[in-house]
């Protein structure tokens, strides 16, 4: 190639704007303002924003953080283009129906080649933890509703009991004060088992002074065709103890699912299996899809096989750093006629957590030190449970109020 030619354009495919997928979409297009002029971003998500579902419990009992917690795509990258008249990145609503191994087929009818691709599809989770619904107003009016269906229920019951179920069971605790809750988790204690001992029984001794009743060791049996979406209504569900719960609006904080349906054309193509017996997608420690067929493919967050211990948000984040860093020096390195040794995950998982019960109470653990059990794990309700970051998460989009 002379002077005069033009470099050949290099697309970077982003499927998925979880943490991970924003991360990495950043990463990508910052390299291009500043080093690879010919690279482009193409971010895909069905839904035309950024759920912040970590924030979902508190936005149950608080009307305005219902509506301030689904961020707009729109101008996002803005600042890392060249031209911001001329914009190059770009984002495109659509469900992705399939891919192959040099482009993506979109349900609009159109297909977008790439020569990099991130799968950062994450996991689905029950509703509200996830919404689907493709627009802002639309997931606005169904976290407004499910605030005002909250506010009028007498009697909660919440199943499951990690992270979300113990915060969920918090914040409407500790908002009613004369609501009836109950929490029914299937193990033996609350929380994962990554945290310390005294985070597990500061979980529940907080729950329990805030009034929920908490149920160790019970598998609530749900109804096959029951429709859990948060609606007022009187429901008995019993346990495998034989005891019935009793209440008239149910949350479910219970298993997540990959995300990873779309993948199976290209199990078909390759002639084998992309997951593993879950449906998560199968990664090698540079974050790579584990095919040779496939070595500009990655994977980071969620969707992928890694240990439970490593899906949190901020290690996804850790991830889709990794995988930034990664298709950097391939990029580079092509460039150059060059190869490269790639970076690889080191399988780390989560030691710290911060998990708030109500506005004023919490339980944490940082970097495996825990502070469960004494006053000073209250810090949770400054360090998260004043807006559980809704403000801090906001800067990063262009029309966040």
């Amino acid at each position: 190639m002379t002077n005069s030619e033009p470099a050949k354009e290099i697309n970077v495919v982003i499927i998925g704007i979880s943490h991970a997928g924003m991360e990495v979409s950043k990463m990508l297009a910052s390299f291009a303002k500043t080093q690879h002029p010919e690279l482009r971003v193409t971010m895909i998500d069905q839904r035309s924003y950024f759920y912040y579902n970590i924030a979902m419990p508190r936005a149950l009992v608080d009307s305005k953080i219902a509506t301030s917690i689904s961020f707009s795509l729109d101008g996002f990258l803005d600042q890392h283009e060249q031209d911001p008249s001329n914009p190059k990145h770009r984002f495109i609503q659509a469900a992705v129906t399939n891919i192959t191994t040099t482009s993506v087929e979109l349900s609009n009818g159109s297909s977008v080649p790439f020569d990099y691709l991130v799968l950062s599809t994450g996991v689905s989770n029950t509703f509200p933890a996830t919404i689907s619904v493709p627009t802002i107003p639309e997931a606005n009016e169904q976290l407004t509703q499910v605030h005002a269906n909250v506010e009028k229920a007498k009697q909660v019951l919440v199943i499951g009991g990690g992270a979300v179920g113990v915060e969920v069971a918090g914040e409407i605790a500790d908002a009613y004060p004369d609501k009836k809750v109950t929490l029914v988790h299937s193990g033996p204690h609350l929380l994962p088992d990554i945290f310390k001992p005294a985070v597990l029984s500061g979980s529940l001794a907080k729950l329990q002074a805030l009034g929920v009743r908490v149920v160790l060791n019970e598998k609530v049996d749900i109804p096959e065709n029951t429709v859990f979406d948060c609606s007022v209504r009187p429901l008995d569900l019993q346990g495998a103890s034989g005891n019935v719960y009793q209440s008239d609006l149910q949350i479910l904080a219970t298993g997540a699912k990959p995300n990873a349906g779309y993948i199976q054309g290209l199990e078909g193509t390759l002639g084998t299996k992309l997951r593993d017996d879950s449906g998560y997608i199968k990664v090698r420690s540079t974050l790579q899809l584990d095919s040779d067929a496939c070595s500009n493919i990655f994977v980071p967050g969620d969707v992928n096989n890694m240990a439970a211990g490593a899906k949190y948000a901020i290690l996804a984040k850790q991830q889709a750093e990794l995988v930034g860093a990664n298709i950097k020096a391939l990029v580079t390195a092509s460039a150059g006629g060059k190869t490269v040794a790639l970076k690889q995950w080191d399988g780390r998982v989560s030691n710290s957590c911060v998990i708030p019960v109500g506005k004023t109470r919490g339980v944490g653990q940082l970097f495996g030190v825990s502070l469960g059990s004494s006053w000073f794990a209250d810090f949770a309700r400054n360090l998260k449970g004043k807006d559980y970051f809704v403000s801090f998460v906001a800067k990063g989009f262009k029309n966040s109020k």
